[in-house]
């Protein structure tokens, strides 16, 4: 017992230990370390070892329910020491700092920083007042985005208030020796507290006593069946989750009740230790913001740089005087040129659209620039049930009469029906399932809700066709068969009657509760039949309920020969289900069509056949039993006296149980691994139902291939040893992994993690991580809220899904559905290749915007482009179709391509290439051409131009002559020049135009994609309007310092726009034909 006691007092901490200081354990005992069960010990003590070890808690073995527990003082005296059974809120940011952090989005440096340079412009030229203008909208966006996501982080920081919402507020406690109801948060350890059925537990409970207690531990596992507790101490091999011997705080009692001392509370339950998990972990900046990061960075550098150089160049070639204009009009105008303006609400207008789009597809983006990363996942790690599966326990197959039937009942009656063409429902089905159906509807304790039952009664008075029973009163169904009353004929039925598909409609929609076995079986009879006529004709005189001892369930109803002497027989009927090997030990006969027969030995290898058959794949099998008896009508039946049949019980047959997998799962499964994504199952259920599901949605391979794994209980050793590109793993092998082992398990396409908790779910993702991988983790409970938190993409499930997965994750599938999932990823990478089209769109324009800087300071020549106008482009012409470029659809092969490398930039240099020196190169040189034509057009040559800025082409201007001696004075010389900016300005823009087109694919050849979208279309009429608005407007060409241009600068444009085509169009054949060549790759974006 001292050994004991210790040990326990060493895993808290208290007493000395030396760690192991071998560095390839570390991964090892990192995972160990931080295993929720690793502190239990109190699950393998008995009574007697709990009593000696809480002697403060006066346990009496012999009969916990007159123990003394705590005295009040006690109980005080430690409620003041431990603190209060609540867990601790996480350290919040304030909401001050939390509204600064909104500007410190490089987003919204981007424009601050543009904002900054505009009104420094002002302030230094005063008399352009637009440069204030085109500040304050900048400060006004940036301020108005930055509240909006202020308030939206507020609202999604409660992740521990969802937990909190898990706990009960008030419990039952022995103090004293008396029964006292208390505040939940005035418990402590050594209570001696209740766990009654329809509340929930109080704190980590240790049971010391239980009466049919099942406990539903979703909070915990994740897996909404009930499962049976019992106060038995555990082997010493057996984990506290597998010991069902410890209630876990928030569990929610379904059935039962029991007894038990708290061992743990506030943040050192299981479900404390699962929410510092969760709340303890970092936050990690998405994919697409630490690109963006470095994208600023580059510009910003490039931008400075530039602006210094150019800055110098003009002050040596002004001589160092007039600095102050060669300040404004090249070092802030070639910053302002190579800050793309306009791309934040580019990309936040791109982000918004696809959100909008993903809602559609019901998946709700918590952060926009989520679904960027959800593009690059190359692991997703799925919870089982309610997302691969449809979350509801269905009957999904039968087994009577020697055969199976497999299928819904209503796709049956119809089948039945076309073949045997009579009207009678129940004739047309083999004996016994009448009275399997009997049985799953009498001996069952699932119930339906009271409104729904009286629209059932009503519809049976409206319509007397309804498919109502009348039981047999002999143990042969053949002799005396189920019968309808009022069964409609074969004709058909007038419009507005209620007959038997509306029996079936009814039924559908019947809201039944209980447990998901029997909610299952009592939802399968109530397809086919009346399920409230039929248990009002069955009068329940004796239940001995379901345990996982006896592992059946047993009710006998009575139906009165008429008289009413007591000496008189009643005819009872005993109906039993369960477990199918204990039953078939209690019966001598089987149930068929032509009666029953003998259970032989031929018989019984027959039903082990059909048993293992389900058992393999994974289903729950439940078998059922009837005996009709007569017996006094005054006995009364008890288990002590065993008053009842008990053994020459006729068997019906099994019904085998599961919660099938979502229809569209396999396909889902399938794009997944054409798109080059792995995908791993991770469920608390055992590996056996985990390897039926995955079989059967096509996740691994054939049956006889994994059973190798299963039948083990899936040792590492096995998984090494197999060559196949799947695999099973038990839960409890996980913290064992070596480094090497994770190498070779993680290598493998396909995985199913079975019987896992919440750390390893959280150990697998991060391991995962370590090697690289982009992981989207799906969960439904608060299990999995510390993986949902520490992936990359956290998925979440929106309508069973709990308020703490929910607020943990980074994703909300609002129909539970994997499918959505694999939208999600095609949606994400659909992003990433729009989002990068955008960019190598915008960027085109930045070097023709610099070009002119470059002419005017280091040439000498007219200004080309003044900064009212850049701005003009960059936040006017050139926003519609960047935003465009969101709507344009994929390309056809984007998702049978793998995911994207984690080292693959959004902006990387080949995409820089293209922007800067390739397309952009070209329209520069369109540009300049336009821009000297308009000179060329009135006699001056480029030679001319040459160092003539500083005293020509301005306000205050000398005459000027040209070579060929002709002279321009001042208005004229300003006339041209306001032309050549003109012309600048329609080349670029209108060059855009037909580089938008470009930008559409990447890969494949514009005249196979076509125009996908009239987006597009639009957006490059208001471009055109805009930049005829800009040009030729007298009031805006004021403004802006242009004029109406010669009409011929318009061939350049096309010219300009042609050129670029053959480029794009040369450059994407090349990459089809040729892809992997280096020459090619540097063209490749």
């Amino acid at each position: 017992m001292q050994d004991i006691v210790k040990g326990w007092l060493k895993r808290f901490g208290i007493g000395d230990g030396k760690e192991d200081a071998d560095p390839e354990k570390h991964s090892m005992e990192e995972a160990a370390n931080r295993n929720l069960s690793s502190t239990f010990i109190e699950h393998q003590l008995d009574c007697d070892q709990l009593a000696e070890l809480f002697s403060d808690s006066q346990i009496n073995v012999e009969n916990p329910n007159i123990s003394n527990g705590l005295s009040s003082q006690d109980a005080a005296d430690r409620l003041k020491r431990d603190g209060r059974n609540a867990l601790t809120p996480p350290k919040e940011i304030s909401s001050w700092k939390l509204l600064v952090r909104q500007f410190m989005n490089m987003f919204w440096v981007l424009l601050i920083a543009a904002g900054v340079l505009s009104l420094i412009t002002y302030f230094l030229d005063t008399s352009v007042p637009l440069n204030l203008y085109v500040a304050l909208v900048l400060f006004v966006i940036v301020v108005v985005m930055c509240l909006i996501s202020f308030f939206e982080e507020k609202k999604a920081r409660n992740v521990v208030r969802g937990f909190q919402n898990l706990l009960p507020t008030s419990c039952s406690v022995i103090r004293d020796g008396r029964e006292h109801t208390i505040s939940a948060e005035e418990l402590v350890v050594g209570d001696l507290a209740f766990v009654r059925n329809g509340s929930r537990v109080p704190a980590d409970v240790r049971l010391l006593v239980t009466n049919g207690l099942k406990l539903e531990t979703s909070s915990i596992t994740g897996e909404a069946e009930p499962i049976e507790f019992t106060n038995e101490a555990a082997p010493s091999n057996v984990g506290v989750f597998e010991s069902h011997n410890v209630a876990f705080n928030g569990s929610f009692c379904v059935d039962g009740e029991g007894i038990g001392i708290v061992v743990r509370v506030a943040d050192r339950t299981i479900i404390g230790q699962i929410a510092s998990l969760t709340t303890d972990q970092k936050e990690h900046k998405s994919s697409l913001e630490v690109e963006v990061a470095k994208f600023v960075r580059f510009i910003s550098i490039l931008a400075l740089t530039m602006g210094a150089i150019i800055f110098l160049v003009g002050a040596v070639v002004n001589k160092f005087q007039n600095l102050l204009y060669v300040f404004i009009n090249g070092f802030l105008v070639i910053i302002v040129a190579n800050v793309p303006q306009g791309l934040p609400a580019t990309l936040t207008s791109q982000l918004t659209i696809i959100a909008r789009r993903m809602a559609k597809k019901n998946v709700f983006l918590k952060k926009l620039d989520i679904i960027e990363a959800f593009g690059a996942a190359t692991i997703i790690a799925s919870d089982k049930t309610g997302t691969l599966t449809k979350n509801v326990m269905t009957v999904t197959d039968l087994w009577y009469n020697h055969q199976y039937m497999s299928g819904r009942p209503d796709i049956k009656q119809r089948t039945l029906m076309t073949k045997k063409n009579v009207t009678s429902v129940l004739e047309l089905y083999d004996a016994p399932l009448p009275d399997m159906l009997a049985v799953m509807t009498v001996c069952n304790k699932a119930a339906v809700e009271a409104t729904l039952t009286k629209v059932r009664k009503m519809s049976v008075r409206v319509k007397s066709a309804q498919m109502l029973w009348t039981p047999p009163s002999t143990a042969s169904s053949k002799d005396h068969p189920l019968s309808l009353k009022g069964v409609p004929t074969g004709r058909d039925e007038p419009a507005g009657t209620i007959g038997h598909q509306g029996s079936i409609e009814t039924s559908k929609r019947k809201n039944i509760r209980g447990n998901p076995s029997e909610v299952a079986m009592l939802r399968y009879a109530a397809e086919m039949v009346d399920i409230h006529y039929l248990r009002d004709l069955h009068d329940i005189v004796f239940e001995i309920p379901f345990n996982s001892k006896r592992k059946w369930h047993l009710v006998i109803t009575k139906k009165t020969n008429g008289s009413t002497s007591s000496h008189d027989t009643a005819t009872y009927t005993l109906m039993m289900k369960g477990a199918p090997e204990v039953l078939i030990a209690m019966c001598s006969t089987l149930a068929t069509d032509s009666g029953e027969i003998e259970l032989d030995e031929y018989q019984k290898l027959d039903f082990q056949d059909a048993y293992m058959h389900f058992g393999n794949e994974g289903r729950r099998v439940i078998g059922f039993v009837k005996k009709t008896f007569t017996a006094p009508a005054d006995t009364r039946f008890t288990m002590d006296e065993g008053n009842y049949p008990q053994s020459g019980l006729c068997f019906l047959g099994m019904a085998a149980i599961m919660d099938p997998p979502r229809d569209d799962t396999a396909q889902a499964i399938q794009d997944c691994r054409q798109a080059g994504v792995k995908v791993f199952m991770v469920t608390g259920d055992h590996p056996t139902t985990a390897a039926a599901i995955a079989r059967q949605i096509g996740l691994i391979g054939h049956a006889e291939k994994v059973q190798r794994f299963g039948r083990q209980q899936i040792s590492v050793d096995v998984i090494e040893a197999d060559e196949s590109d799947y695999a099973i793993v038990h839960g409890e092998s996980i913290a064992t992994l070596s480094p090497k082992q994770w190498d070779v398990l993680l290598a493998k396409r396909s995985i199913v993690f079975a019987r896992t908790t919440p750390e390893h779910k959280l150990l697998i993702v991060e391991e995962c991580q370590k090697r690289g991988e982009i992981v989207a983790v799906t969960g439904d409970g608060v299990n999995d809220a510390p993986a949902l938190k520490r992936a990359d993409i956290g998925v979440a499930m929106g309508l069973c899904g709990s308020d703490v997965a929910k607020q943990a994750a980074d994703i909300i599938l609002m129909d539970d559905n994997f499918a959505s999932i694999v939208k999600g990823i095609e949606e994400g990478r659909l992003l990433f290749d729009n989002l990068k089209k955008t960019i190598a769109y915008t960027l085109t324009h930045l070097g023709p915007e610099v070009v002119p800087v470059l002419m005017n300071f280091a040439l000498g020549f007219p200004v080309g482009l003044s900064s009212l106008q850049i701005l003009s482009i960059d936040l006017g012409s050139e926003l519609p179709p960047s935003i465009s470029l969101a709507y344009e659809t994929s390309e056809r092969d984007i998702m049978r391509k793998p995911p994207r490398k984690r080292n693959a930039r959004l902006v990387g240099w080949s995409l820089l290439a293209y922007s800067y020196l390739f397309a952009g190169s070209i329209i520069s040189i369109g540009c300049a051409l336009a821009y000297l034509s308009v000179y060329w057009h009135y006699g001056i040559k480029t030679g001319d131009l040459l160092y003539s800025s500083s005293d020509h082409w301005i306000v205050g201007a000398k005459n000027f002559t040209s070579s060929e001696g002709r002279i321009f004075v001042e208005d004229e010389q300003i006339r041209i020049a306001a032309e050549g900016c003109a012309a600048f300005h329609i080349t670029l823009v209108m060059s855009q135009v037909f580089h938008l087109w470009m930008c559409t694919t990447r890969r494949v050849s514009f005249f196979r994609h076509g125009i996908t979208s009239m987006v597009s279309v639009f957006a490059v009429i208001i471009e055109a309007l805009l930049v005829n608005l800009f040009a030729y407007t007298p009031g805006v060409q004021y403004l802006m310092g242009t004029s109406a241009p010669p009409s011929h600068i318009w061939y350049y444009c096309v010219g300009t726009g042609l050129c670029l085509w053959i480029f794009g169009e040369g450059r994407k054949f090349f990459i089809r034909r040729y892809p992997m060549n280096p020459i090619v790759k540097i063209f490749k974006w």
